[in-house]
């Protein structure tokens, strides 16, 4: 269902047997997402935020699980941007600490800041993956300010 939802174009390039590009245009990506949260997901947040932790937990791969395992919210925020760069050829992602149990992500100039349904999925992977590391109870607040997308993350 959710192949049959993608745009022709989207579906050709994505949905068949051949392997992926090592690259896949954003557009692209926005569709997939779009598709789900129109389809199997039924526009419900709870089933959207599974499928969006299942696919960090596949992008991941137990290895990268591990270490982050290992790491403090602190020892990660420095290394966001690097990671942010090796998934996305587009965008800028700046990092800063509010306080001593708190992170503020600022994404600008990047498609997924347009669209309301991937400022919900970019901020849910970013508070899914500090979840990952030794921050328990992590929370995320999230709003555009200055188009750009600002997102703060707390953990107890």
């Amino acid at each position: 269902s959710v192949s049959d939802a993608l745009p022709p174009d989207v579906r050709e390039r994505t949905a068949g047997m051949r392997p992926l590009p090592d690259w896949i245009p954003l557009g692209d990506l926005i569709a997939w997402h779009v598709a789900v949260w129109d389809g199997p997901a039924r526009r419900d947040e709870a089933v959207m935020i599974r499928h969006i932790h299942a696919t960090v937990d596949l992008g991941f791969g137990r290895v990268k699980r591990l270490l982050l395992s290992l790491a403090t919210p602190h020892t990660l925020a420095p290394r966001v941007v690097a990671l942010w760069s090796d998934e996305y050829s587009t965008g800028r992602l700046e990092t800063s600490e509010l306080e001593e149990k708190s992170i503020h992500l600022t994404l600008r100039d990047h498609a997924y800041v347009d669209v309301p349904l991937m400022r919900f999925v970019i901020a849910e992977v970013y508070r899914y993956v500090l979840s990952l590391t030794s921050a328990k109870n992590v929370t995320s607040v999230y709003a555009v300010r200055d188009g750009a997308l600002v997102v703060i993350l707390r953990w107890a």
